[in-house]
């Protein structure tokens, strides 16, 4: 059942239960006012005929016929019955009394009014004392007119119900239609994504909160999915960039093995070689699961950086003979533990503090680690060739290198390795350059 279909029935339900409590409630109330008003109005003229039965003597003649036409205009004396003390009819024309029990003649004479009903008529009784004895007038109106009110009043509350009804249905729809409004356009735009703009988010010029966190939760969840595909084409692209190096030296290398015969010395030379590429192999390998996604939960342990820069600086140093000067600014020591992987982050290290002694010609690089509002930087910089200001935004990009790089070696993805195991580490990684030098900013 669609949304609209749904809230239209939930409001015709709704509304249904709460019309027919306030219908009920309106009858009733509405029923019981008007038998308290029959009740008064019959109370009035039990007293008027009272007075026109049993006050005779003691009225004046023009007295007694302004009660006459007072009483012909209120009730007729065919509905006016007087008992005496002995519960005998003394007075009153009304012919059939079979409705009147003795037992309401005791009850009007005990409480001195009292009233009661019957299908077809109201009766009223008071009580009356007089010179000429104790009487107990009763008096009736007939139900009809009341009746016809009632059965009015009724008709009036079905039809308002049914009337309610559709009212509800109809607008309960529109108010569906607008509450549907959005998700239809949620559906439609998801309808025309493609492969070429499966990645463009979803916008809503016109949503209310719950439907605008779905959309947000939906962007988000796109954005994760096409960053999921880059990493893919990165892993691809990696595949086929870097595995067809040392897949083609190996087999060049076997073949040219295989052409001729060799000694001891020559074949422990090949196989020092394919050693090598194996080994090449092995690294391409474990750099291409980190760089696909295929790897992205790794053991995290508390560490220290700044061991890790120190252990990296160290290997640098041996294999390189490189020139690293270290300033540590830190007040906070705590600031240079950190949630990591510790392996990943020497990497990452390696890369760039590789990338600034080799581009700067194996000159002077400083380390900088400082703090700032209560976190960690390290500043790496080198006297270097410098990144030109229109590749600054690519070389985070895989295989990407700059203009000026092309007389050293390199495949252009320790950069964007470093960045990823960077960005595992919830640490931002920022560039600047200028002529001779380059800074790589890492806020953790």
């Amino acid at each position: 059942m669609k949304l609209k279909d749904r809230l239209a029935l939930y409001s015709i339900l709704i509304f249904s239960v709460l019309t027919l409590l306030i219908s009920v409630v309106i009858y009733f109330s509405y029923f019981v006012q008007m038998e308290k008003s029959e009740q008064s109005a019959l109370e009035s003229k039990s007293l008027l005929a009272a007075i026109y039965y049993l006050e005779r003597d003691e009225l004046s003649s023009l007295e007694h016929e302004n009660i006459q036409r007072q009483l012909q205009k209120t009730i007729s004396r065919s509905n006016i019955a007087v008992f005496d003390s002995l519960s005998h009819k003394k007075a009153g024309a009304m012919a059939s009394i079979s409705d009147i029990s003795l037992d309401f003649i005791l009850k009007v004479r005990n409480e001195k009014n009292s009233f009661f009903t019957t299908s077809d008529f109201f009766y009223n009784g008071i009580y009356y004392e007089d010179n000429e004895g104790d009487f107990v007038i009763i008096t009736r109106d007939p139900k009809e007119s009341f009746n016809n009110q009632m059965h009015s009043l009724l008709q009036i509350l079905i039809i308002s119900f049914f009337i309610g009804l559709l009212i509800i249905y109809f607008f309960s729809r529109f108010l569906g239609k607008i509450a549907y409004q959005p998700i239809i356009d949620v559906i439609s735009q998801i309808k025309d994504r493609d492969s070429r703009n499966f990645h463009k988010p979803i916008h809503l010029e016109r949503s209310y909160s719950e439907i605008q966190d779905l959309v947000d939760t939906y962007n988000l969840f796109v954005d994760r999915i096409s960053q999921t595909f880059n990493v893919q084409k990165n892993f691809i692209d990696f595949v086929s960039h870097e595995l067809r190096s040392p897949i083609t030296a190996l087999m060049g290398t076997l073949e040219v093995t295989n052409k001729r015969e060799r000694n001891k010395e020559e074949y422990e030379d090949v196989i020092l070689q394919l050693k090598q590429y194996t080994n090449d192999l092995q690294e391409t390998l474990e750099h291409m699961m980190l760089l696909s996604g295929a790897k992205t939960s790794f053991d995290f342990s508390k560490i220290r950086i700044d061991e890790i820069i120190w252990q990296v600086i160290e290997n640098a140093i041996l294999y390189f003979k490189a020139n690293v000067e270290v300033n540590i600014q830190v007040e906070n020591t705590k600031l240079l533990e950190w949630e990591g992987n510790e392996k990943l982050l020497e990497l990452a290290f390696n890369n760039i503090i590789e990338n600034a002694i080799k581009y700067s010609d194996n000159g002077k690089v400083s380390i900088l680690i400082t703090e700032a509002n209560g976190n960690l930087i390290i500043s790496i910089i080198d006297n270097g060739i410098g990144i030109p200001k229109e590749d600054l935004q690519k070389v985070k990009e895989n295989f990407y290198r700059a203009e000026n790089t092309k007389k050293y070696s390199g495949k252009g993805i320790g950069l964007s390795m470093a960045n990823i195991i960077f960005s595992l580490h919830k640490i931002n990684l920022e560039i600047s350059s200028e002529e001779g030098k380059t800074q790589v900013i890492l806020k953790f």
